[in-house]
């Protein structure tokens, strides 16, 4: 049964791309320009691998995630405050970076691509990954 979509959802969605089944080289698949890398922190739980990211004001819709199985790397844009140019005021400090982002980070063990939950809260994303199960398979014996 399909659910309406909430204002909450919509200020939240971001977009997940899992492509674990091609191979390719990151840095010919995404070649655009980059202003700035948002800072994270990384923690492994019992129950997975948890992501804090530094994103205030970038708007969850200009995100996308492309997420395998030993890394995931998100894209997005912070856009200029409206009214911000160079014609209506005079900079004396500009610490902030805007314009495209792009960050490639790295798991400690590997996840379950399908399996993650995301929160968007005072500029922090948040991301809750599932690691992989390992799978024994026995061995009978001769």
């Amino acid at each position: 049964m399909k659910r309406p979509v909430s204002e909450k959802d919509l200020e939240t969605h971001i977009e997940f791309i899992i492509d674990d089944n091609i191979d390719y080289d990151d840095s010919n698949v995404f070649p655009e320009f980059a202003n700035w890398q948002p800072l994270y922190n990384l923690y492994t739980t019992p129950e997975g691998i948890m992501i804090h990211l530094e994103l205030a004001g970038v708007d969850t819709r200009d995100i996308v995630i492309y997420l395998r199985t030993r890394h995931m790397i998100i894209m997005g844009n912070r856009t200029t405050p409206p009214g911000l140019t160079g014609d209506c005021c005079v900079f004396h400090n500009l610490e902030i970076p805007y314009g495209r982002f792009i960050r490639r980070i790295d798991f400690p063990i590997p996840i379950e691509t399908r399996q993650h939950q995301h929160e968007m809260r005072d500029g922090l994303l948040t991301i809750h990954l599932k690691t992989l199960e390992e799978k024994i398979i026995p061995i009978e014996g001769e």
